[in-house]
């Protein structure tokens, strides 16, 4: 199915809770991807199977205080990109909180089961995309803080300027093949900078070059 049928076939309505079936179609369509996704990006199976579950019931509508999660849906990339993108938002959130929850000092005072309590991360609210916002932003600004800057400038000129290679190749005196070059080689770099700082950052966590890519146009983030 290419991304533009899948957009055509779940047009979502404004109001979600409108279409009863809407939920049901998109569950027999899409669990097995989204499981497949959580698992290979390093979730155990239980936990997919607990963050796919807990997916679907905010896509049901209860009321105007908790309306459906998938009025949070832009339209702007495929139905099934989006709902990968705001389970693996919540398997890093999941993961975070497992970790915070493993590092918890021992406390020997009499209020020590409040103060253990109080220390415990809250459950993120359904939807919140900040903590994978911002570990794709983090990612990306530290491994273009690694690119040569002259390199950094082409990539610029190139993909958010509009110059042509040859433009560019002007500018630096060179022959448009050596400015290919360098920008193939930039790119390359970057890709290796950003996942190499992912594994960095959070250890478990298994992504591709493509699903970062896709993670990244899920939420609107530019590269450069």
């Amino acid at each position: 199915m290419s991304p533009e049928q899948d957009q055509v076939r779940f047009e979502i309505p404004e109001r979600p809770q409108d279409d009863p079936e809407l939920v049901a179609r998109l569950q027999k369509e899409y669990h097995p991807f989204l499981r497949m996704v959580l698992i290979n990006r390093g979730a155990t199976q239980d936990e997919a199977d607990d963050l796919i579950e807990d997916l679907w019931g905010d896509c049901v509508g209860q009321n105007e205080d908790r309306p459906s999660l998938l009025e949070k849906y832009s339209g702007k990339c495929p139905i099934r990109s989006w709902l990968a993108t705001v389970v693996t938002n919540r398997l890093v959130d999941l993961k975070r909180r497992q970790k915070h929850r493993g590092e918890l000092p021992r406390l020997d005072s009499d209020d020590a089961e409040t103060n253990l309590f109080e220390r415990v991360p809250a459950a993120t609210v359904a939807g919140s995309e900040d903590a994978l916002v911002n570990l794709l932003r983090d990612t990306l600004q530290t491994a273009f803080g690694k690119c040569p800057a002259d390199a950094m400038l082409m990539l610029r000129l190139v993909y958010l300027n509009g110059l042509s290679q040859r433009e560019v190749g002007r500018m630096w005196g060179w022959h448009e093949s050596k400015v290919s070059r360098c920008m193939s080689h930039a790119m390359e770099q970057i890709e290796t900078a950003t996942l190499r700082e992912l594994k960095k950052r959070d250890s478990w966590l298994d992504l591709s070059w493509q699903d970062f890519v896709e993670l990244c146009e899920s939420h609107e983030i530019g590269f450069l």
